[in-house]
């Protein structure tokens, strides 16, 4: 993680870690997740800004911090700098920001994140022409932008009226929280706009946000200001978690099809491998497919599993007979538009009708191959008569910082609810769920390509936050959920078939397959997670940490009363371990 600076200026607070200015606070309550400024490509890449020359003025109305930053990659060029002025009354923040050579780009501009406790909340949106409505933003997931055309949004909390102003362009605002992210954000440069635009050597970008805050009942404040690095806490932290009755059952858990040259040991218990089909620009180019089918019949077999199914067509009845030498040994089958990436409703009931008379019996899904954006946006359009919803997971649509994909975990439980709504209580298939985009549902240059992986990937951190992941969807309505691949890049195990981490996790979780979950109350607000599974030989308790801080649980059981006291499960920063708590089972 990039080093953290923890700013403060009288009644404000805020950290700036790399380019993001984020956990801004007034008079210790949150008030903004984040302000940052983004350069979008033409397919809403985003390169890695390379942050320098920070400079920090102190003077006698507060706080000013200026740091320079260069967005290379992607075709992109852009340098600029952001400043961050303290005072009292308001933090002001501007960018300015000039293309070093030619690109294409669909945005560039300041961004406000709101945190996800702001659903709800009633606000004042002012337009540009002065006039204001009333507006809240939303408790179930807006599929579309809840407030347009902004020049300032108002809001009063805790004693306090905030007004938020913007200059440079026109903003709007979105709920992120489709994408997992734990945020709504306010960007410029509405989206009904054309894009993307042709950004000339030498264009220049001027934007700035004010955050000003006035108390109803003005207090004293020490006019303090101090910047400095943000305290490590190499103390061990002690929490208590205890165990308490039945709350759910481990999900059942699928595999992404991998590479067919790579092998992993056998996974028991793992319910099916994932395959995804894609056809060619030739709407009947579906060459390869066979090979697809057979690697990932192969790569079952090795797991005692079955195959499950995801076909990116524009016909999806004349599929079928490709699919139909694998569909004795499919559990699942969905299919996609190759544009909208979700289930088209008008081919529905042809290929429903094709996939039946080829003795298909399983399972069929209708949603989204990519997000669950998708899935909101187009629910009125999905079958009605599928068996099960599905939509994918991934925490790095907009941003790849550490801190924000831990706090994307309990979004996933939030979208998870709001799929259940949409589906009216079918039964969901989440996944897969994968670190990073596994393709680009949003390119404008028509190239929907394969993305990265993630070199978070074979670290202990994938496996805390696979964990996490596991627990945050585990709901009687969840038929399955699927993670990752089963070898290669974005796969469970190295080139020798060694489980990476997050691997031998899923082995352990896979092995557990409906088994009871127990409830847990834990006494912490660090993203810590207690997972405890009543296997036949007794209770397995799984812990991950998603944090800085070695952690020490001290694990209360269900029969801590009349038995043995708590026991003891050290989590290292950012890992996962398993606590074989008692060898008999708990009545």
């Amino acid at each position: 993680m990039p080093p953290v600076r923890l700013l403060t200026a009288g009644p404000w607070s805020a950290r700036l870690t790399g380019d993001e200015l984020g956990h801004i606070a007034y008079a210790d309550r949150p008030v903004l997740r984040a302000v940052k400024a983004v350069v979008r490509d033409q397919d809403w890449r985003t390169p890695q800004p390379r942050l320098s020359n920070i400079e920090v003025t102190h003077n006698d109305d507060g706080l000013r911090v200026r740091w320079e930053v260069r967005y290379a990659g992607y075709g992109i060029d852009y340098g600029g700098f952001l400043a961050a002025s303290f005072t009292p009354e308001a933090l002001d923040i501007s960018f300015e920001g000039t293309a070093i050579h030619t690109f294409r780009s669909n945005r560039i501009g300041l961004v406000v994140l709101h945190p996800p406790t702001d659903a709800g909340r009633e606000i004042r949106v002012e337009h540009p022409d002065g006039t204001k409505e009333r507006a809240h933003f939303p408790v179930a997931i807006s599929p579309h932008q809840p407030f347009r055309d902004i020049a300032a949004l108002e809001w009063v909390d805790a004693g306090t009226a905030f007004r938020l102003s913007f200059t440079g362009d026109i903003f709007e605002t979105e709920d992120q929280r489709n994408w997992t992210d734990a945020s709504f954000k306010t960007y410029s440069t509405p989206l009904a706009r054309p894009f993307p635009v042709v950004v000339a050597r030498g264009d220049t970008v001027r934007q700035a946000v004010r955050m000003a805050a006035a108390p109803f009942e003005p207090k004293e404040t020490p006019n303090s200001v101090s910047v400095a690095p943000l305290p490590r806490n190499d103390e061990t932290i002690v929490i208590d978690a205890r165990l308490g009755l039945t709350a759910g059952h481990v999900p059942a858990l699928a595999l992404g099809a991998g590479s067919p040259s790579q092998t992993v040991p056998p996974l028991p218990g793992l319910e099916a491998v994932l395959v995804e089909l894609s056809e060619g620009a030739d709407s009947n180019s579906r060459s390869g497919w066979a090979n697809q089918l057979t690697d990932a019949a192969k790569q079952a077999a090795i797991h005692g599993a079955a195959l499950d199914i995801r076909a990116v067509t524009r016909d999806p009845a004349g599929v079928v007979a490709d699919l139909e030498p694998y569909l004795s040994r499919t559990l699942r089958l969905g299919v996609f538009d190759p544009v909208s990436h979700v289930t088209d409703h008008s081919s529905w009931p042809k290929f429903r009708s094709a996939v039946r008379a080829a003795g298909f019996n399983g399972s069929l899904l209708a949603g989204a191959r990519s997000q669950f954006t998708e899935l909101n946006r187009n629910s009125s359009r999905l079958p009605l008569d599928a068996d099960a919803v599905t939509f994918s997971v991934t925490p790095q649509t907009h941003t790849s910082e550490v801190a924000h994909i831990i706090e994307s975990v309990p979004m996933q439980e939030l979208v998870l609810e709001n799929a259940l709504r949409l589906g009216g209580g079918k039964t969901v298939h989440v996944g897969p769920v994968t670190l990073l985009p596994r393709f680009n549902a949003v390119a404008t240059s028509g190239v929907a390509s394969d993305m990265e992986f993630d070199e978070l990937q074979a670290e202990p951190f994938a496996a805390a936050w696979v964990l996490a992941s596991v627990a945050a969807l585990t709901r009687k309505e969840v038929g399955s959920v699927t993670f990752f691949e089963t070898s290669g890049p974005r796969g469970i195990a190295d080139r020798t078939g060694r489980l990476n981490p997050a691997g031998e996790v899923l082995k352990e979780l896979a092995a557990l397959r409906s088994s009871p979950t127990l409830s847990v109350d834990l006494s912490t607000d660090l993203p810590v997670t207690i997972y405890p599974v009543q296997s036949s030989a007794g209770l397995v308790v799984f812990g991950a940490n998603l944090s800085q801080s070695r952690v020490d649980l001290n694990i209360h059981g269900p029969d801590d009363d009349v038995g043995e006291g708590p026991r003891r499960l050290t989590l290292q920063p950012w890992s996962a371990d398993i606590l074989h708590y008692c060898p008999q089972p708990v009545d």
